[in-house]
């Protein structure tokens, strides 16, 4: 008999200090078992950069596989502090977090979107959408 597990998704950064917490905050925090991690230098950039472009369509190609064939029901995106990949402070992460949950909205994939942020003690934020 196949093994039921619960998945999430993470877009996450390729920096390996990011990746255990926010798989255990996914897992605490949402009752998922299983995170599904797609990664790219900083991550939470690649949606408002235009150059960035190819990056975002298979950001969103595995999210839908995630979703369509895990049955993922949670995708975050996720910033953090000191990111080599797109270098700049708490706040400029959290706007860009902010936009792209925005984006990933517009894929209308059934799952809720969440931002995270890591922070400088390795510790993850979860980054509210501000109010228009």
């Amino acid at each position: 008999m196949k093994e039921q597990y619960k998945f999430g998704t993470a877009i996450n950064c390729i920096d390996g200090r990011t990746q255990q917490p926010v798989i255990d905050y996914i897992k605490q925090n949402y009752a998922v078992d299983i995170v599904d991690m797609i990664t790219f230098p900083g991550a939470n950039g690649i949606f408002s950069n235009e150059l960035r472009h190819a990056e975002t369509s298979l950001a969103k190609h595995s999210a839908s596989i995630s979703v369509e064939k895990h049955n993922s029901r949670i995708i975050a995106v996720v910033g953090h502090y000191d990111c080599a990949g797109n270098p700049g402070d708490k706040s400029y992460h959290y706007a860009q977090i902010r936009k792209a949950l925005q984006e990933i909205s517009l894929w209308k994939l059934p799952a809720r979107i969440i931002g995270l942020y890591v922070n400088d003690n390795w510790q993850v934020e979860e980054v509210e959408e501000e109010l228009p």
